[in-house]
Parts: structure tokens; sequence; C-alpha cells
């Protein structure tokens, strides 16, 4: 078979030697491009330690969130993933994967033309996967972030505030408050579950005046609801800070509350903090005192009513009443920054008794930051727990032969900073379930946040 052969006439040449020269040039330019890279700063590997030190992800110098916060604007998502089993305690050696992902809007009404101390806050929350809450029949929830779906079918929350700061000291919040955002806050124990610890117990303790759904004994159990309708004052001095609390005692994640707010009572809180120094070393102490005058089922009745368990109605007692106090205190702080540090914190907490199912609880433990070299972003902490259930519950389920005890746990994780928007913990839980019939559960967890 013949084959055409190309010609290689004058045209062709002209062709190879442009092409020729064309790699010349690009190698030559390669290889100026080499020659000032060698001469000047490594910019790659400078981009590179700007990556690993940003806030979040996508927050680069003059990208559109810093452009954004010129506004007063600041836009924040998490997701949050989580992988936790129960090697032993559980029947079937449960393990569930599931997460959440967390939009915050920030906006400075001030900076964006409205008036001065103006400032509006909202979060929207969306979870996936399964979680192995109440896989072991334990009391409180082992994975927080994850506690309050599934359950009612709720897959999604909407939180939103509007603050007015009167003055430097004094301010005004309304709106539907996240608790688990709130309690976040607090400077050693913090997290909400997300950064530092995961069980309930830490991550959003009992206010004692809430009653998260109107039929469901466990829901009573529970008595600190994780969204709250109603309004916030707070004053900051320098001796100590101030806040009172009115809200719908409900759980703010049913719609009927958000429609028919305060139909069934009111609750009040009052929460005053007072810094203490000792050894030059941060501190903080604070009492709170709360009241609802919303009804709860008299828990002197259970043994005597004949309906079912999951929904007491008929047989109420009004008024709940609460008191805790919390200490906090840095035990090693850094020289640069004195906000980082680690720390022992503890919580007590009394209640009436009846309404509320949870007579008193405890905590205590060390949280805080690593202060080691190069290490100063990674989280840790170790606690035990101790929720002691009131004498009238415990009596009048054994009376319907149902047993049940006060419930306990211990747990302790590390939050490991790979850099600053991306985070994976390890999380271990022991715990002895308030159902006597389980026996002492282990959970495993690791969780990796990205912030973007």
């Amino acid at each position: 078979m013949w084959r055409r052969r190309e010609w290689s006439g004058p045209t062709s040449s002209k062709r190879r030697l442009a092409r020729a020269r064309s790699l010349i040039a690009a190698a030559g330019a390669s290889l100026a491009a080499l020659v000032a890279t060698m001469g000047a700063p490594v910019l790659a590997e400078d981009s590179l330690v700007s990556l690993a030190k940003q806030k979040s992800l996508t927050d680069t110098p003059g990208g559109p969130k810093d452009q954004l916060r010129k506004f007063g604007v600041n836009v924040d998502v998490w997701v949050t993933q989580f992988y936790q089993g129960i090697p032993a305690g559980a029947i079937d050696r449960t393990a569930r994967y599931g997460g959440k992902m967390d939009m915050f809007l920030r906006v400075d009404g001030e900076k964006l033309g409205f008036w001065k101390g103006l400032k509006f806050n909202a979060q929207y929350e969306h979870y996936f996967g399964r979680n192995v809450n109440r896989q072991d029949l334990a009391l409180l929830p082992v994975n927080v972030a994850q506690a309050f779906i599934e359950r009612d079918g709720y897959h999604s929350a909407l939180s939103m505030t509007l603050t007015q700061e009167l003055s430097e000291e004094l301010s005004v919040t309304i709106g539907k408050f996240n608790m688990l955002t709130l309690a976040a806050q607090t400077p050693l124990v913090g997290g909400g579950g997300i950064d530092t610890f995961m069980n309930r117990a830490f991550a959003l303790p009992s206010t004692g005046i809430g009653v998260s759904s109107p039929e469901s004994v466990a829901d009573r159990l529970i008595i600190a609801p994780p969204y709250l309708l109603g309004g916030v004052a707070a004053l900051k001095t320098k001796y100590f800070d101030l806040k009172v609390m009115v809200a719908d005692p409900r759980n703010a994640q049913q719609p009927r509350v958000i429609t028919r707010p305060f139909e069934r009572g009111v609750g009040a809180g009052l929460m005053a903090t007072v810094p203490v120094e000792i050894g030059g070393l941060r501190g903080f102490h604070t009492l709170r005192f709360a009241y609802s005058n919303a009804r709860g089922f008299d828990l002197d009745d259970i043994g005597e009513t004949r309906q079912a368990i999951a929904r007491l109605r008929g047989l109420t007692k009004k008024g709940f009443w609460f008191v805790s106090y919390a200490v906090q205190q840095y035990l090693m702080q850094s020289e640069t920054n004195p906000k980082l540090g680690w720390g022992l914190f503890t919580l007590a907490t009394l209640s009436d008794g009846n309404p509320n199912p949870v007579r008193w609880s405890m905590l205590v433990g060390l949280a805080g930051y690593n202060l080691m070299t190069g290490r100063e972003d990674d989280r840790w902490g170790v606690g035990y727990y101790h929720y002691g259930l009131t004498q009238p519950l415990l009596s009048g389920l054994a009376a319907r032969r149902i047993n049940r005890r006060s419930e306990g746990g211990v747990e302790a994780f590390y939050n490991f900073a790979v850099t600053r928007w991306l985070r994976l913990s390890g999380d271990v839980q022991i715990i002895d379930p308030w159902n006597p019939l389980r026996a002492r559960a282990s959970y495993l967890g690791l969780r990796l946040q990205t912030i973007f």
C-alpha cells in the first residue's frame, strides 16, 4: 500500500523553525521564572502558610468575605461531620455517621447605613445522616449537635436575633435564641457540641425552667430547650456582668411557639457573673436563678395514674424554680493572649424537684487550649457529670414497675487544629445510663469540622 509522504519543502522548514523558536521562548520564560523564584521568597510556600493561618478556607485578603466586612456583613459556613459508635453497652454495637451545616450571618447596622448600636444575627442549621443518641436509652444525648432532629422530623432550624446597644454597658436583644450557640461562648467549656464536649451535660447544661414537649416524659427530663423565644437585657460593668432573660419556656423549634407565644406560661431568669483573679489568673463565678409559671406534670401522681407514661396529661403542678452556681478558673494562661489558656470548670444546680424531674446536677473537669508552641489552636477537655433525678419520679416509676436511676458519666476529647479552618476531634465517653437494665456504655467518636 502506498502512503503519501509529506513534502519537506521550504514551507515545512519554516514551520519547524517557528515551533523551535516557540519552544526556546517558552523554555527561556520558564527559566527566568525559576531564577526569579530562587531569588525571591517562595510564593507557593507563602500561599500555603497564608492558607493555613486563615480563619476560614475562603477568607482570603481582599476576597468577597473581606469586602463584605467593610459594609458590616460577616458570613460564615461551618460543616461538621460525626462518626460515633458504641463499642460496649449497646446490643448491636451501633455506629452512625451524620453531621450538620451551620450558616451564620452577622450584620452591623451602623456600617450598613442604619443607626448606631444596631446588630442583627441569624443562624441556619441543616442536619444530615444519623446519630447514636438514645440507642442505649441514655438519659442525656451523647451527641448534642444532632440531638434535636429526627425525633420530631425537624432537619433544619433558623434562629434570628436583633440587638440594640443602648450604650457601651447596656444592650437589649430579642428574637429566637439558639441556646447551644450561647453556651458556646463560655471561655473554658464552650463549643456547643461542635468544638469541645459532645455530651449535652457539658455542651448545654440545664436551665430548669423549660418544657420541651407537652407530651413526652423524656423531653421533660431534658429541661433546657435548645431554642428559646424571648428577650435578654445585658449590663456589663467593671465589676460584674448581669443578664435578665424573659422567654417562652417551650422549645421554640415547635412552630406553635412562634405562632402562639407564651400561651403556656412565661419563664424568667437572672444571671450574674463576677470576674475574679487568683494569682493573676482569670476566673469567673456565675450565679443563676430562674422561675417559670408554666405547668408541669405532678410527679407525685406518677404511681397512681393509669395514663400511659408517654402521655402524662391532666394532673399538673404549676411553677418551676431553678438555681445554679458555676466557676471557671484558669490555671494556665497564654502570655501573649490572656483569653487563651486552660483551667478548672464546675457547675452545681438545684431545682424544686417537682415538677422538675432533675432535683440536682453537677459537673466538674479541666478544659481549654493547648499552650504548647505551634499548637495554640488545639482544644482539649476531660469532665465528669451526674444528674440526680428527683425521688418522686423514681418512686412513681418503680410503682409502675419501671426501674430507673440517676445518670452519670465521663467524657474526654482532643480537638486537633490541622489548620485554623480544619479541625479533627477524637472523643470518648463512658456512661452509666439511667436504665439500670442497661450495662455501662462506652462511646467513641470522630468529628471533622471545616470552616468555609
